[in-house]
């Protein structure tokens, strides 16, 4: 072809032009073919993931299964004995007979742990170890079992008590009832 004076070969850069897209198509025919490839291993992957935590989940059901069955059986088979020993608690709340855990301060803050006929055991507030082993102390003395339902009142007069010994002492209750399953305490602000 020619046009004014210049001299253009088309038939050459046709070719080129064919060969370059013909490389452009196999590279990206090569590509897709690697995505897929890289695509199907990761869904292999994540099928393989799946069926182990499927596996997990199904061995934490029959555990979970097997431990609800456990405590259904306890349940059952001491229902009674819980139902009766919730009772007593009750009843021998009603009639006063519980602990009474009494926070006063004269020269420093002392705690004093009390029953039915009066003072059980006292102690300084100094740390809450402390604490919750003169309480748990007074619950042995007491023979009071770790299985017994206890129920025990906090008394502190809000106006005077400091916030940290309040803290304090719940703190030590609340470790006293890790090892006394059944033991229950209320905290009493008789300032309001």
């Amino acid at each position: 072809m020619r046009n004014k004076g210049i001299a253009i070969e088309l038939t050459a850069l046709l070719d080129v032009i064919l060969i370059m897209l013909f490389w452009v198509m196999l590279n990206m025919e090569r590509e897709n073919e690697r995505i897929k490839t890289e695509a199907a291993e990761q869904a292999a992957a994540y099928e393989q993931q799946v069926g182990e935590l499927s596996d997990e989940l199904e061995t934490v059901r029959a555990e979970h299964d097997r431990i609800q069955a456990e405590f259904d059986r306890y349940v059952a088979e001491n229902s009674e004995t819980i139902a009766a020993a919730n009772q007593k608690a009750l009843t021998d709340f009603a009639e006063g007979r519980m602990i009474t855990l009494n926070l006063t301060y004269d020269a420093v803050g002392k705690l004093f742990i009390l029953g039915e006929n009066g003072e059980l055991g006292h102690t300084l507030l100094t740390d809450r170890d402390s604490i919750a082993e003169s309480i748990g102390k007074v619950l042995d003395d007491e023979g009071l079992g770790e299985d017994d339902v206890i129920l025990c009142a906090f008394v502190y007069d809000g106006d005077r008590a400091l916030y940290s010994d309040v803290k304090l002492i719940t703190g030590a209750a609340d470790d006293v009832g890790k090892k006394y399953g059944n033991f229950y305490c209320t905290y009493i602000n008789i300032s309001r």
